[in-house]
């Protein structure tokens, strides 16, 4: 008889309360650091704190990567309880966080770490994607191979407001930035093979952009689970969220459709006025 099975996400997973109790997925809190304080995403920091310290400082936090021995004390926890252990992580492309989570586990046997090749609800739509094969009664090894086949299937996308945080990163130059924002351009930025890149460049207000972008992603000719559809942003407001949601299912009856925030480590790079769809073709 297999073990029981918990799933566990990285915070950048970026899902909502009632969607990690309704499926009991663990999170991992990953390290933020505001200037020199070392701080914890979701628990002595929130997105909100992000733009508050940049307001008073002029100087963008910063993400930085656990340690193996982190994660070890985390597998040991539930390892300990006699749980086996299916932990998702950021693509490796975009960090080195699935390495480490691969050396840690390398000291627990019934750990597998899984490279999610996605970012923030990309990586949460496959721990709920996990979490309900652990319902089915598969066992960790199982999840975690139908997870790595199941990461090519996820569609993730978002439209940013301003290029003003990357440019603060260091992942745009000021004439990129100056020329989006006297042009009123509002980047696409999707995640392809593991890697995060902009793939279209839209004009006119978030609301406006947010629902072309939903268009032209839902009817591009792939067919699309109906199963569930994410949305994941930080502060674009009641009214755009709504109209992507309308937007959504007016072209895909979808059968689940969450709201997510996003946290500190994407929120940091894109910045306020940030909104991604996230869902998945067959």
């Amino acid at each position: 008889m297999s073990n029981k099975v918990k799933i566990v996400a990285d915070s950048t997973c970026d899902l909502n309360e009632g969607l990690l109790s309704q499926y009991g997925i663990e999170t991992i809190a990953l390290p933020v650091n505001l200037g020199d304080k070392a701080c914890l995403d979701g628990v002595d920091v929130h997105t909100p704190d992000l733009f508050e310290y940049y307001r008073q400082t002029g100087k963008l936090p910063t993400t930085s990567a656990p340690t193996p021995a982190y994660y070890e004390e985390f597998y040991q926890k539930w390892t300990d309880e006699g749980y086996d252990v299916v932990h998702l992580s950021i693509s490796g492309e975009m960090t080195v966080t699935p390495n480490i989570a691969r050396m840690a586990a390398e000291h627990f046997p019934n750990v597998h770490p899984v490279d999610s090749r996605n970012v923030s609800s990309g990586m949460g739509i496959l721990a709920v994607y996990a979490a309900e094969l652990r319902d089915k009664g598969l066992s960790a090894a199982e999840i975690a191979d139908a997870v790595r086949e199941q990461s090519k299937k996820i569609r993730t996308a978002f439209v940013i407001s301003t290029l003003l945080y990357m440019y603060k990163g260091g992942r745009c130059t000021g004439v990129q930035m100056l020329g989006a924002n006297l042009l009123n351009l509002k980047p696409c930025i999707e995640v392809q093979d593991g890697k995060m890149g902009v793939t279209k460049k839209y004009r006119g207000s978030l609301e406006h952009v947010v629902c072309q972008m939903i268009r032209d992603k839902l009817t591009n000719g792939e067919e699309i689970d109906p199963s569930r559809m994410m949305i994941a942003h930080y502060d674009a407001g009641d009214k755009v969220v709504e109209a992507a949601k309308k937007t959504c299912l007016s072209l895909v009856p979808f059968r689940s459709f969450d709201v997510n925030g996003t946290g500190c480590s994407v929120s940091v790079h894109c910045g306020p006025g940030t909104l991604g769809i996230i869902y998945m073709v067959k």
